[in-house]
């Protein structure tokens, strides 16, 4: 038998933050501010299939938007309506802090493993004032080192999902997941990138295709994100199509992960995202409909329930 999971993630990064050049100096979540509609849209697309779409909030807490607002919980508390609704709904709420060193007007990535570290634990402790017990993480600007991912899993957490299979950044950026499964795994201790043995933090990786976007000379590996113009997903779900009927039997974990300003920003000239929350239904439901022609079931999950469903089957193969 084969199921397919998917996983809708949401990274509540600020407008403007993704995009050919990472702006982190981007402060606005007007996006975010919208997602009633996104809502809205994906009740009755759920209502066509006869599923709940819950969504996964990776929701930003972390040093700038202490440095900003004077609480790393600022999204927690100004967006506390939206996670009340999400609860609700059956979403997840996870953590997704951005590691920035904050000087004056100056913003710059934390990627010494040691300070990086430090900061998580710090941030995670700040954090413990609120009522967010997750059991996700996903750090930000998809990167992570032996030591950080340690941290993380002492610190309790089951689930991982940072993995960006088969990207690596230009140096010195430390993103670096060349020939990262784009499946779940237990990363080895000391290379991340390679499945070892069990461990108490699995990683559920963003999964990555091939998508061209208009401006690329050729197909350039991204996530699944639902929120690109349907011509270009459509293209990438053909490939995809071709790839999962070669599959076997068991269960296929499929993480697609999109920001708010993707579907839901005012720009409409933007040749990537469609910023349509029209279009983000309209690829999920043609994501669904060609998973339901190779899956015995099809399922749309939080990530926490992907999790414990892919460690309850592969226990039962080992």
């Amino acid at each position: 038998m084969m199921t397919h999971l998917l996983v809708l993630t949401i990274d509540t990064d600020p407008d403007g933050l993704s995009g050919p050049v990472v702006n982190r100096a981007a402060i606005s979540w007007e996006s975010l501010n919208r997602s009633n509609d996104l809502l809205l849209k994906l009740e009755k697309f759920g209502a066509e299939i006869g599923l709940q779409i819950p969504i996964t909030w990776f929701i930003r807490a972390d040093g700038q938007l202490r440095k900003i607002w004077g609480k790393s919980g600022q999204l927690l508390e100004e967006f506390n309506g939206l996670w009340k609704i999400a609860r609700v709904r059956g979403d997840e709420l996870s953590w997704h802090p951005h590691l920035y060193r904050c000087q004056q007007d100056v913003v710059e990535l934390i990627s010494d493993p040691n300070e990086a570290s430090d900061e998580i634990e710090r941030l995670w402790y700040e954090l413990s004032d609120y009522d967010f017990k997750v059991g996700s993480f996903r750090n930000g600007e998809g990167w992570h080192h032996p030591k950080t991912y340690k941290t993380v899993e002492r610190l309790g957490f089951e689930i991982d999902s940072t993995a960006i299979p088969g990207r690596r950044a230009i140096p010195p950026h430390p993103m670096d997941w060349l020939g990262a499964p784009n499946c779940p795994y237990f990363p080895m201790s000391a290379d991340l990138r390679k499945p070892g043995e069990a461990r108490p933090l699995l990683e559920i990786p963003m999964n990555t295709w091939q998508i061209k976007a208009p401006y690329d000379k050729s197909p350039q590996l991204r996530c699944m994100n639902p929120a690109v113009h349907e011509e270009l997903f459509n293209t990438s779900l053909l490939t995809w199509g071709a790839l999962i009927r070669q599959l076997e039997e068991g269960i296929h974990v499929w993480v697609l992960v999109l920001h708010p300003d993707d579907a839901l920003g005012n720009s409409t000239n933007d040749s990537l995202y469609a910023r349509s929350t029209e279009t983000v239904c309209q690829n999920l439901m043609r994501l669904y409909l060609l998973a339901s022609e190779t899956g015995d079931r099809v399922e749309f999950v939080t990530i926490s329930e992907a999790g414990k469903r892919w460690r309850k089957y592969a226990g039962a193969l080992s």
